[in-house]
């Protein structure tokens, strides 16, 4: 078998739920719900009330592993 290379840009490696919303086209509601069913991979909060950043490497690596 061949060896395969992709390349991936990743325009920056940490975006807001809102932002990563509009990215994907996602609603904003059914996001949240995917954090909180952990669909979605997010920083770790240094506040409870802290503001929910989606690790978009992580995200990158669990697409690339479950393909």
């Amino acid at each position: 078998m061949e060896k395969i290379t992709i390349n991936m840009n990743v325009a920056a490696p940490y975006l807001s739920l809102k932002e990563y919303a509009k990215v994907t086209g996602i609603p904003f509601d059914t996001c949240r719900g995917m954090v909180r069913d952990g669909r979605i991979i997010i920083r770790p909060k240094e506040l409870a009330g802290g503001k929910i950043e989606v690790n978009m490497i992580a995200m990158l690596k669990d697409a690339i592993a479950n393909s």
